[in-house]
Formats: structure tokens, C-alpha cells, sequence
């Protein structure tokens, strides 16, 4: 067992896209990738990890879940960076266990910036991946032989299993890396045998992985969901698995099927907000709770003199919605009819839309959503973008909360 109580605390970091300050210049090439970063922050990730650090470092959490899209694209210096930023958790006694994302392993974006020029970055790969967050692996009570997932013997209620659902090459790749992800026949081999254990054992099973089995929205199921997730649930609803945890689309969100099996999606660390998971394990209990880290304060407690950093969360916000903004100005770039004023209304509209999705504040009572499709921004884009109206509407039909959930664990027998 690695602890010998059954209360244990973990949290969960998803999607933090970090990139190694040695492979920048804040130089003109730098600058306008990061303009077209996709609402990713990049200017200050090595104090928005630190401040996380910080936090955890004054709440002693047993441990942290990295789950996956760590790197910006799988750089090998933009792991050992942020290993290292993660390395004083770890000198504390708090677990630091990783799994990797789509973007991590031999991914043929990986770059580095210099005044006007982007270079080829070394990339990461799984011997890296292993030896830089080589905790989990160490600490593994089983290792899957054909990829980098493993299962960590927790304590008598509980075993994780921390699943790479990533395909990628087995050697350094050229080419664009693959958004898709899966399950490897002998990986789900691998996971049936440890549930068939954890089920002697009398323990519950918990999975980690970078990729949804749920569609969290409707037009951002191809790539996010795993193609295999029928499979995968066949298997996890087979062991009564009580809930799984991924990352991979950047929005705060919880589901629950049929078979009672919750998904909660921790939303990015690097788009919108600042935001992690709070996992709480206890022999009757799981607790999930969405947090924030207010890099306001760190910056302010850490005598930062940055007025980005001291004002962070606007900073931040204005960073997304100048993302939401170009995705609709692109929409809309060939309506001739729309005046100024009125794509400027539409471009508010969304990103206030967009905002709520990312944080998990997308909840609306029928009155909101009749409100939204009366308004007159609504109106022009069912006249002039089906696209937008169409994504517009995929952002109003979540029911269910996504900042916490409890989940009661079965009496034992």
C-alpha cells in the first residue's frame, strides 16, 4: 500500500500546456504564436504553476495528478522545466504522478522561438516521459508493458489507475501529432486483470486519463472522445468503476451515465481560469471540488512588481476572450451586412457564452436559454452563421453542475 490511512487528497492539473522559458525569446516569433495560442496564456506559466505550488505546499495534499497536455507540444525542456517547478512538492513528501497527453510524446510541433524564427525543439520521448516524471512508475504496483499506464496500490479502499489513451509514433514524428485517442487492446487486457485484483481485494477502482469517454458537448466529440470508449465502458461498468477523471477539452465539466459511472473533466490550467480539481478520497466517500488559483494574491504576497501579474485575472480573461473573438470575427468575415457595432455585440455574446462553458458555470434555467435565442444577437446568427448559432446552441443544454459532486462508495458486504 502507498499510505496506510483511507483519507487521501489529490489534485488534479490538467491541460497546463507549459512551455520551457529556454526556448523563447519573447521575440517576434514567440509573440505571435501567442497570439494565435487558442486562449492559452503564455507569458506567465512559470508563476502560475509556482503560485499552485505554493498552495500546495501550505495545504499538504497527498498528491497531484497530472492528466496529460502538460507540455505546450511535447517539448523535452518544457517537461524538465516544469518538473523541476514541481520538484519542491515532492521534497515535502507530496506524490506528483503523471500520465501523458496527446500533445506529449514525439509530437512534431514541438518548437522552440528566436527573434523572428521557430526551430525544432527536441521532443519528448517515452524512455523522457518516464525518467522526468518517473514517481508514478516507481511507485506503481503494476506497469502496462505496450504503453506508459500503470495503477498505483493506494490503500485498502482504494487502487488509481492512471491510463495513457494517446497514440503516438515510436519514434521522433515529423508530422502534425494525433488529437485521437484510445485504448490499446493489450492495455485493456493490462486494466482487466488489475480490476479483476482490485475486485479480490475488496478496493475501489478510480481511472485517470487524458481523453473523455463522455461527449461533453455536442461538436467536441471527434478527437476528444476516446475511439474506443464503448469498449471502455463496457469494461469499467463491467468492474462497477465509480468515476473517471480526464482533461484533453479544456472546459470544467461532470457527467454520469446510465450505470452510475460520474466522468469529471478538469478544466485547462492555461485558458480562462486558473483551475484544478480537488479529489477527496475517504472509505465512505468521493468528493470532487473545482478550484481556482488567485495568482492576484501570489503575485501580490510575492512582492511581483508585473502589472499583469497583479491584476492577473483580468489579464487572463481579456487573453480568452480576445481568442473568442477571432474565432468569431473569422465566422463572420465574409457577412457583409453585419455593421461594426453589431459583430462587436456578437462577439461579447459569445465570449460570455464561452466563459461560462470553460469554468463550468453553463448551467441555464429555461427562462435564461429562451432569453438567449430572443436576444437580437441570437437572431443575427441564425440568420447570418449557421455555425456560430449552431455552437451557440451546443453551449445551452447542459443540465447537471460541474464544480463538485459526492459520490458515496457502496456498503461493503
Amino acid at each position: 500500500m502507498l499510505i496506510d490511512h483511507a483519507q487521501a487528497e489529490f489534485w488534479l492539473l490538467s491541460d497546463g500546456h507549459f512551455l520551457s522559458s529556454s526556448l523563447h525569446d519573447n521575440g517576434e516569433a514567440f509573440q505571435q504564436f501567442s497570439e494565435g495560442a487558442a486562449g492559452k496564456e503564455m507569458h506567465y506559466q512559470a508563476e502560475a504553476i509556482s503560485a499552485f505550488v505554493d498552495e500546495a505546499l501550505a495545504k499538504k495534499p497527498t498528491g497531484i495528478i497530472l492528466t496529460g497536455d502538460m507540455t505546450l507540444n511535447g517539448e523535452k525542456a518544457s517537461a524538465e522545466e516544469l518538473s523541476a517547478l514541481l520538484a519542491p512538492l515532492q521534497e515535502a513528501g507530496i506524490l506528483v504522478l503523471g500520465i501523458p497527453g496527446n500533445h506529449e510524446i514525439h509530437n512534431g510541433w514541438a518548437r522552440a522561438f528566436a527573434k523572428d524564427k521557430e526551430y525544432y525543439a527536441d521532443q519528448l520521448s517515452t524512455d523522457d516521459f518516464k525518467n522526468i516524471f518517473a514517481e508514478g512508475f516507481d511507485k506503481a504496483n503494476s506497469l502496462d508493458k505496450t504503453s506508459l499506464s500503470y495503477s498505483i496500490n493506494l490503500n485498502d479502499t482504494y487502487r488509481l489507475f492512471l491510463l495513457d489513451s494517446c497514440i503516438y509514433d515510436s519514434d521522433v514524428n515529423w508530422d502534425d501529432p494525433n488529437t485521437n485517442g484510445e485504448l490499446k487492446a493489450s492495455t485493456l487486457a493490462w486494466l482487466k486483470t488489475q480490476l479483476e485484483e482490485t475486485k479480490e481485494h475488496g478496493q475501489t477502482p478510480l481511472v485517470f486519463l487524458h481523453h473523455n469517454l463522455y461527449a461533453h458537448n455536442a461538436l467536441l466529440t471527434d478527437g476528444y472522445v476516446l475511439d474506443n470508449a464503448d469498449e471502455a465502458l463496457t469494461l469499467l461498468n463491467a468492474f462497477d468503476v465509480p468515476a473517471v477523471f480526464s482533461g484533453h477539452i479544456h472546459i470544467q465539466d461532470i457527467e454520469e451515465n446510465a450505470h452510475g459511472l460520474t466522468e469529471i473533466v478538469t478544466g485547462s490550467y492555461s485558458t480562462e481560469n486558473l483551475g484544478y480539481g480537488v479529489l477527496t478520497l475517504s472509505e465512505k466517500q468521493i468528493e470532487y471540488q473545482a478550484r481556482t488559483i488567485d495568482l492576484n494574491t501570489w503575485a501580490k504576497a510575492t512582492d511581483q512588481t508585473d502589472d499583469n501579474l497583479l491584476n492577473y485575472t483580468k489579464y487572463q480573461s481579456a487573453v480568452f476572450s480576445e481568442s473568442t473573438e477571432q474565432m468569431v470575427r473569422k465566422q463572420l468575415d465574409s457577412v457583409a451586412e453585419l455593421t461594426e457595432a453589431q459583430i462587436d455585440a456578437l462577439c461579447t455574446f459569445i465570449d460570455d457564452l464561452n466563459q461560462a462553458l470553460f469554468t463550468g458555470n453553463d448551467q441555464y434555467t429555461k427562462e435564461q436559454i429562451q432569453a438567449i435565442k430572443s436576444s437580437d444577437q441570437y437572431q443575427l446568427l441564425a440568420t447570418y452563421s449557421y455555425f456560430l448559432k449552431q455552437y451557440t446552441d451546443s453551449l445551452l443544454t447542459d443540465q447537471t453542475p460541474d464544480q463538485s459532486v459526492i459520490i458515496a462508495l457502496p456498503l461493503a458486504d
